[in-house]
């Protein structure tokens, strides 16, 4: 029996991979903002956006501290440089105090997230005894409890900080390539006017980058299923040979009970290893391109710069830019391995929702059970 994905006489999680596994996760989960706990869920999330849009306003002062001072530094203006030097416990603060508002209202809505989606998908395995149901018709997923208890954590606390990125990445990409058309300007390059020089190196780049990593990357996706297959299946033969000890005592079966826990081993060595060589590839490409990255900006600054049209500042200004609508553009590649690891657990979660009931069977809200936190 593969006791991970596959459900006796429904489809495999390859085969739902298919289907709106997506869709399905969040008609569970999304009602936390619509339901009895919607104004704590729309209070942290606007929240969350003020400290995001603060963590911007502190990342676009601090590059245009950095021109200022190296603007002084060039001109060996030292009242100028000695005022910006000054400035720098106020950034620190401000930096500080936004990062811990976006970590506050982060782990705090994750918390309350998980919360609601625990109860509901756990009122919806007990109620109408369910979970015997289930069990007894043979359909019951491998680890129930384990889905409950650490897929849901596993899928939603990736999702929070997706959302975090993307609209992180938005924003900077929109307000930094805004700082490389106005400081960069435009090039010559013999007879040539090159517009916004920088933005179009920065999205040839971010291009290339993105294009050549997701190629490297893309098969990671399925390695991770299969390999959390191999270690469900794992627990699955562990947990066989716990609860019917006595009759494999009683038949002499340890020796096969032991070839077949070696023989499960063995199969998920081998898919672990296919995860770290691909995670390796994609590791060495990421680590190249965190490297490259800051010197190509100012690489691509310095001709002008030697012509005279930019200062120090601007230059350095530039570089700072690059680097973070890289990270922007950059950001789905930078986050895959998570998006695998997410999905994988996603689907595991759908896995349970689908065999605890139909879409026409009514599903009771998170009533009777509470999830009690200590005071």
């Amino acid at each position: 029996m593969d006791g991970a994905y596959h459900i006796i006489g429904g489809p495999s999680f390859a085969e739902r991979r298919k289907r709106d596994v997506v869709r399905r996760f969040f008609d569970l989960s999304g009602s936390f903002w619509t339901g009895q706990n919607r104004v704590r869920a729309w209070g942290l999330t606007i929240g969350l956006a003020i400290g995001l849009l603060a963590v911007l306003g502190v990342n676009v002062s601090v590059n245009r501290w950095q021109s200022f001072l190296f603007n002084a530094l060039e001109k060996r203006d030292a009242a100028n440089a000695w005022f910006a030097l000054w400035l720098v416990p106020l950034l620190a603060l401000a930096g500080a105090g936004a990062g811990a508002l976006v970590v506050y209202t982060r782990e705090t809505l994750q918390v309350f997230w998980r919360e609601w989606v625990v109860a509901r998908l756990t009122d919806r395995w007990i109620s109408g005894d369910r979970y015997h149901h289930i069990q007894t018709a043979g359909i019951e997923p491998a680890n129930p409890e384990y889905r409950i208890a650490d897929d849901v954590r596993i899928a939603l606390d990736p999702i929070v900080d997706f959302a975090i990125g993307f609209f992180s990445a938005t924003l900077a990409a929109i307000t930094f390539i805004g700082i490389l058309w106005s400081v960069g300007g435009s090039m010559r390059i013999g007879d040539v006017t090159v517009p916004a020089f920088m933005v179009l190196a920065a999205i040839a780049y971010g291009a290339v980058l993105t294009t050549a990593t997701l190629w490297v990357g893309q098969p990671l996706v399925g390695a991770v299923a299969r390999r959390n297959e191999a270690e469900a299946k794992l627990r699955f033969e562990l947990t066989r040979v716990r609860e019917h000890a006595a009759s494999v005592a009683r038949e002499g079966g340890g020796p096969a009970a032991r070839r077949s826990i070696a023989t499960v081993y063995a199969d998920l060595v081998t898919r672990w290893r296919r995860v770290v060589g691909m995670h390796t590839r994609l590791t060495w490409f990421m680590n190249g391109h965190g490297v490259l990255a800051p010197i190509f900006g100012i690489a691509v600054a310095t001709p002008k710069y030697l012509a005279g049209d930019l200062s120090l500042g601007d230059v350095v200004s530039l570089g700072a830019a690059f680097v973070q609508v890289q990270a922007a553009f950059s950001w789905i590649v930078d986050n895959y391995r998570q998006i695998a690891l997410c999905y994988a657990s996603v689907g595991r979660v759908v896995d349970l929702v689908e065999v605890t009931g139909s879409d026409d069977q009514p599903v009771p809200a998170p009533a009777a059970l509470r999830v009690v936190r200590p005071a």
